[in-house]
C-alpha cells in the first residue's frame, strides 16, 4: 500500500514538472517563434538634446535665450532707424569782417574803411544774416548810431540802424535781408551831439542750411 502511494506521488511531482516546463516554454520561448525572420528591429536613437548630457535642456535654453537677445540688440528697431536717417545736417556759419571808425558829425557820414564785398552766389541757400557792431560814446554825450549801406546799389539795407549811449562798448545786432550776387556794403554813422563816437568791429555773420 505505502509502496503505491509512493509511486502516486512520483507521478504526481513529473506532471507538476511537465505542466511548468509547458507553461514557461509558451510564456517565454514562445513569442519569439513566432517573430518573422525578414522582420528587423531598428532602434530609434534618442534625440541629441537626451544624449548630450553635458548640455542638459535648461543649459539650452539660456544659451538660446542669450544669443536671442544678442541678435535684438544688434538689431537697430524701425524707430531708430528713422530717427538716425533723419538726424538734420549741422548749419554753418559764415563771418564776414566789416571794419571799424569814427564818426563826428550829425548827419549820416560813411565810416572810413568799413566796407566789404558779398556775392550770396558764393553760399549754399541762405537761412539768416545778422549785422553785427560794437558802439560807444567815450564822452558819454548824445547817442552813436549806425546802419549798412548797399554801395553797389545806392541805398540802405533796409532795416539795419541801430544805436547805443554811453562810454561802454557795447555789442548792437539784427537782422539783415542782402541783395542777391555781387554786392558792395559799407557801415554808416552818425553823432547826435556831434561827440567823437566809435564803430568797433562791425561784421556779417551768415548762417546756411
Amino acid at each position: 500500500m505505502s509502496r503505491s502511494v509512493n509511486v502516486m506521488l512520483v507521478i504526481s511531482f513529473l506532471l507538476l514538472v511537465a505542466v511548468n516546463i509547458a507553461f514557461l516554454d509558451f510564456v517565454i520561448f514562445l513569442p519569439k517563434k513566432f517573430v518573422p525572420e525578414n522582420v528587423s528591429t531598428v532602434a530609434t536613437p534618442a534625440p541629441q538634446s537626451i544624449l548630450d548630457t553635458d548640455c542638459p535642456n535648461s543649459c539650452r535654453a539660456l544659451i538660446a535665450r542669450e544669443q536671442a537677445v544678442r541678435v535684438l540688440s544688434s538689431t537697430p528697431s524701425n524707430q531708430e532707424s528713422d530717427q538716425i536717417s533723419s538726424v538734420p545736417v549741422a548749419a554753418k556759419e559764415y563771418v564776414i569782417p566789416i571794419g571799424s571808425g569814427v564818426v563826428k558829425s550829425d548827419s549820416w557820414q560813411d565810416v572810413a574803411g568799413a566796407e566789404a564785398t558779398v556775392d550770396t552766389r558764393n553760399y549754399p541757400p541762405i537761412k539768416s544774416v545778422t549785422l553785427e557792431v560794437y558802439l560807444k560814446i567815450p564822452t558819454a554825450n548824445g547817442q552813436i548810431r549806425a546802419k549798412l549801406f548797399n554801395v553797389t546799389d545806392k541805398h540802405d539795407v533796409w532795416f539795419s540802424e541801430v544805436f547805443s549811449e554811453g562810454p561802454v562798448l557795447t555789442k548792437k545786432e539784427v537782422s539783415v535781408a542782402l541783395e542777391q550776387g555781387l554786392k558792395t556794403y559799407r557801415i554808416m554813422g552818425l553823432s547826435t551831439l556831434r561827440y567823437e563816437a566809435n564803430v568797433e568791429n562791425a561784421r556779417l555773420r551768415i548762417v546756411t542750411y
